[in-house]
C-alpha cells in the first residue's frame, strides 16, 4: 500500500469525526436551548426565571432550532442523542414558528376604515427627554378618531399642542395619560395610581367617547411596571388587587397601554378578561412594539371585548421613543346594547 493511499484513507476517516464534532457543537446547545424554551412556554412568565425564557423572540428560537435540527439530522451519528436533539429542536421550531405567525406579524393588508368604523391609537413616547413638538407632529399622522398617550410629557400642554393638534380635535392631559379625540369625550379620568413595594406603580385611566352612531365606547388604559427583574406573576397579582379595589364605571370595550408583557402573559387575562387582540388575519405588518427602531418584543397591547369587532390593527414607527405606536380599527358589534 502506498503512502499516498494511506493518507487518503486517513483523511476520509477524519471527515466523519469532524462532522460529528461540528454536529455536537451546533445540535447540543440548540437542543438545550430548545428544551429550555419549551419549558418557558409551558410555565409562561409567572416567575422571574421563566419569563426570560418566555420572552425569547419566537423568530430567534425558530432560527436556532432549525439549525440544530438540521445539524442533528445531517452530522450526528445515528443514535439516541441524535434523535433527542433532533426532536427537541424540531418541536421548538414548530412551536416558535406558529407563535411567530400568530403574534408577531399580521397577514392582511392595511385596513381602510369604512363608514362607522373607529380608529383608536395608543402610543408611549417615553418621556422625559423627547421633543414635544416633534412627538406631536409624528402622532398627528396616525391620530385616527381617538388616541390615548401613555406619559405625554409636554406634548399636550397648551403651547405645544396648539402647534401640532389638527383642527377638530380636543386634548385632555392627565399627567400619566393624555387623551386626544375628534369624537365627543364623555368621560376621562385617572382611576388609580397605586405603588406597591414588590410590584411598582400601576396606573389605570378611563376614557369614554361617543361614536357617530351614538354609542359610548369604553376604554381602559393601563400602564404597568417595566423592570424585567419583577416577575410578571407578581405584577399580575398586584393588578388584580388594584382592579378589585377600583370600581370600573362599566365593562371596557378596549383595554390598551404599555403592559410590559408579551402575548400569552399571565397579566393579560387579569387586565382584559375575556378580551382578545386583533387576530393576524385582521392585522398587517410587523406587530412587535419594543425596542424601536428594531422592535423584537410585543409589549404594548390593544384588546377588544364583545361589544366591538376588529377591522384592522397595525403598529407604526413614529420616529421617536423606544415604542412603536398601535393603531387599531374597530366597529361596534351589531345588536348589542
Amino acid at each position: 500500500m502506498s503512502v499516498r493511499a494511506t493518507g487518503r484513507g486517513a483523511e476520509r476517516a477524519a471527515q466523519p469525526v469532524a462532522l460529528a464534532a461540528l454536529g455536537v457543537a451546533v445540535a447540543l446547545p440548540a437542543a438545550l436551548a430548545s428544551a429550555a424554551w419549551i419549558v418557558g412556554q409551558l410555565v409562561v412568565d409567572r416567575w422571574a426565571w421563566a419569563q426570560w425564557l418566555f420572552w425569547t423572540p419566537p423568530w430567534a428560537m425558530a432560527v436556532g432550532a432549525l439549525a440544530g435540527a438540521l445539524a442533528a439530522r445531517a452530522w450526528l451519528p445515528r443514535g439516541a442523542f441524535a434523535r433527542i436533539a433532533f426532536w427537541s429542536c424540531a418541536m421548538a421550531f414548530a412551536w416558535s414558528s406558529g407563535r411567530f405567525a400568530l403574534t408577531d406579524v399580521g397577514w392582511a393588508g392595511q385596513a381602510k376604515p369604512g363608514p362607522g368604523d373607529i380608529t383608536v391609537t395608543h402610543w408611549n413616547p417615553q418621556w422625559p427627554g423627547e421633543d414635544a413638538l416633534g412627538c406631536g407632529r409624528a402622532l398627528a399622522s396616525v391620530l385616527g378618531d381617538v388616541a390615548v398617550v401613555s406619559g405625554p410629557g409636554s406634548m399636550l400642554r397648551f403651547d405645544a399642542r396648539s402647534a401640532w393638534l389638527p383642527p377638530g380635535y380636543v386634548a385632555h392631559d392627565h399627567g400619566m395619560f393624555g387623551v386626544i379625540s375628534r369624537l365627543p369625550v364623555v368621560d376621562h379620568r385617572i382611576l388609580a395610581s397605586v405603588s406597591m413595594p414588590d410590584v411598582g406603580t400601576i396606573w389605570l385611566a378611563w376614557v369614554v367617547v361617543r361614536t357617530e352612531g351614538g354609542e359610548d365606547l369604553h376604554v381602559l388604559a393601563v400602564d404597568l411596571p417595566s423592570s424585567p427583574r419583577r416577575a410578571r406573576g407578581t405584577i399580575a397579582d398586584g393588578l388584580r388587587s388594584v382592579l378589585a379595589q377600583v370600581r370600573l364605571p362599566a365593562a371596557p370595550d378596549l383595554v390598551l397601554g404599555d403592559l410590559n408583557c408579551t402575548p400569552g402573559s399571565v397579566i393579560l387575562p387579569v387586565a382584559a378578561r375575556f378580551m382578545s387582540p386583533a387576530p393576524p388575519w385582521r392585522s398587517s405588518g410587523w406587530l412587535c412594539t419594543y425596542r424601536r427602531p428594531w422592535p423584537v418584543l410585543r409589549i404594548d397591547h390593544m384588546l377588544a371585548g364583545s361589544r366591538v369587532q376588529w377591522v384592522g390593527y397595525r403598529t407604526a414607527d413614529l420616529g421617536y421613543s423606544d415604542h412603536r405606536a398601535q393603531v387599531g380599527t374597530i366597529r361596534m358589534a351589531p345588536h348589542n346594547p
